[in-house]
């Protein structure tokens, strides 16, 4: 008996919900059809990626587990310091697959993270971990060319470009080290290009506007390790791993390298190209999915896919009429590109629940939703504004002589910059007052017509003393940053339309949420439930008890405690 656990990040529920309706994903249907399904509150306050995974995959909330966003403020130093989410041993509640371990049980991973210790060598029972995300060479780029023989940086490495000559026009020769790959203007695909032994980039040659391009993602350096020799090495012989690509060209197709998007006037181009590098990324976790689904002999299989999150920023907000940045005139012409994607995840779906035995349960979740975007919002702007935080001589963000800041960990923090921390400015007594004017001054923020407020309330920070920090909860059209622009705009209109990092519990923002398998009763819907019950259920089917996890909703934990 096996329990798959596919997840699909930032698959909100609201967009799985209408595709399914519609249709479009087949095997999701087949899914909910058979088994259990649901809404899956994300965490809170903040409800990026790791504090929401984190949540997913231990059942616990953020002030058991410690995960409070891509970066962790508090970490003993200056009040600008923080240290990164995805390293390992970082969440400290025991995932599904420890409690798993512990039990005698073993477990197969693709990209999931926390299953490395700091060595980088396999946590107890993981047959194989295949994951990249934590070596990262180089981000994505569009490079000009001029026409000549020239040379790119990756990282370290070089690309060199070549031009074919007046016999091949139009086409151009890319080569690192040993390895080459030849491009033309006509191709319609992506080609891998191996940079060394263990990492590359995916290219392809455009023209836009009177430029050639060549369009490059980014750069990981992939491994694979495990306790299982025989599924590590069917892994990692010959080429079972194609080129890893960790996202598509977002920046590019956002700065408008790529054409015109759709809501500047364009007729689509933009998009398809910003897709067919979504379709790059889907490749790179397809294959070694695949490989695991068809070798393991693991009790739980855990696969991740990030290709519904990289769509989703650049595009949802487009097509979510609850968010000012929805846009009527391409509303349409933008869900069939969320359509595209969201069918290439379904697809491997498919393929999980193919095979599944009879006694195999199978579950498909997300680690948070979505929403529209319209608003970047300058926290620390209005705070310096208000004199509670200072600028440096060259215009940034000067933590150590503020008294107040938006944290420039990004995670919705507010922070006193206090004397009992190094380099603290202001008496620890005064940190309540402090954050009550900074809760005055945010609170206060509008959008710049003066219509609905940005900020809907503030919370408690996990695992922090209420007077001294606090989070922002802000409107989910709001993407906040702690950067600071030269123009001292507080609001700016978002580039980027869809996000997710405070929860104000908007239902946007909740996860997809499906199971079947042995006790699970078909075709019921659970309604809304948290994003703990996952973890509970796959205890469950593993035949483990789910003690010492967050409170369940009452109804799943009749589900998850049925015989």
């Amino acid at each position: 008996m096996t329990v798959y656990w596919l997840v699909w990040d930032a698959a909100a529920h609201w967009i799985v919900d209408r595709l399914t309706a519609e249709g479009a994903l087949p095997n999701t249907a087949r899914l909910r059809a058979a088994g259990i399904s649901a809404a899956a509150r994300p965490p809170a306050p903040n409800c990026q990626t790791p504090p929401s995974l984190a949540t997913l995959f231990t059942g616990t909330w953020p002030e058991r587990h410690g995960v409070t966003g891509f970066r962790i403020p508090g970490t003993g130093g200056p009040v600008e310091e923080s240290s990164a989410a995805f390293a390992p041993g970082r969440c400290t509640a025991p995932t599904v697959w420890r409690t798993a371990a512990e039990a005698g049980l073993r477990t197969a991973t693709v990209h999931v993270p926390w299953t490395t210790d700091a060595d980088g060598q396999p946590e107890p029972g993981i047959d194989v971990a295949v994951e990249a995300y934590g070596d990262r060479i180089d981000r994505q780029a569009a490079l000009p060319l001029t026409g000549g023989r020239e040379g790119f940086p990756v990282g370290t490495y070089v690309i060199e470009v070549t031009p074919d000559g007046p016999d091949r026009p139009g086409r151009i020769t890319v080569s690192c080290g040993e390895h080459s790959v030849t491009l033309g203007e006509e191709d319609t695909d992506w080609r891998p290009l191996r940079l060394g032994p263990d990492s590359g980039v995916w290219l392809r040659l455009i023209e836009t506007e009177g430029r050639r391009l060549l369009l490059r993602t980014g750069a990981w350096r992939p491994r694979v390790v495990g306790h299982d020799r025989t599924l590590t090495r069917a892994l990692t012989e010959g080429d079972s791993l194609p080129v890893f690509a960790g996202e598509g060209i977002g920046p590019s197709y956002r700065a408008g390298l790529l054409g015109p998007r759709l809501v500047d006037g364009g007729d689509g181009t933009a998009e398809d190209l910003f897709l067919s590098s979504v379709a790059c990324v889907q490749r790179s976790f397809e294959a070694p999915a695949r490989t695991v689904l068809r070798e393991h002999t693991a009790d739980l299989v855990v696969m991740y896919l990030p290709t519904t999150d990289d769509l989703g920023h650049e595009l949802v907000g487009w097509c979510d009429a609850k968010s000012a940045a929805h846009r009527p005139d391409v509303d349409e012409r933008i869900w069939r590109r969320v359509r595209t994607c969201y069918g290439w995840a379904d697809r491997l779906l498919g393929e999980v629940l193919d095979r599944a035995g009879a006694q195999d349960s199978v579950l498909l979740g997300a680690d948070h939703g979505i929403a529209g975007t319209a608003w970047v919002v300058h926290p620390n702007q209005a705070l310096v504004e208000a004199g509670l935080a200072a600028r440096t001589a060259d215009g940034g963000l000067d933590p150590r002589h503020s008294s107040v800041i938006y944290h420039p960990a990004d995670n919705g923090s507010l922070w006193v910059n206090h004397q009992d921390l190094p380099g603290g400015l202001v008496p620890r007594s005064a940190a309540r007052g402090l954050l009550d004017r900074a809760e005055s001054v945010l609170g206060a923020l509008t959008e710049p017509d003066g219509g609905r407020p940005l900020v809907t309330g503030f919370a408690g920070s996990p695992g922090c003393a209420p007077e001294l920090v606090r989070h922002v909860l802000f409107d989910p059209d709001c993407l906040p940053t702690a950067a600071l622009r030269a123009d001292d705009a507080v609001v700016v209109p978002a580039h980027k339309p869809g996000a997710h990092i405070t929860n104000n519990g908007d239902p946007r923002l909740h996860a997809v949420f499906a199971a079947r398998g042995p006790g699970l009763p078909s075709g019921t819907d659970l309604g809304t439930v948290d994003n703990t019950v996952p973890a509970l259920i796959a205890l469950r089917q593993l035949g483990l008890k789910p003690t010492g996890r967050s409170r369940p909703d009452p109804l799943a934990r009749r589900v998850c405690t049925a015989t």
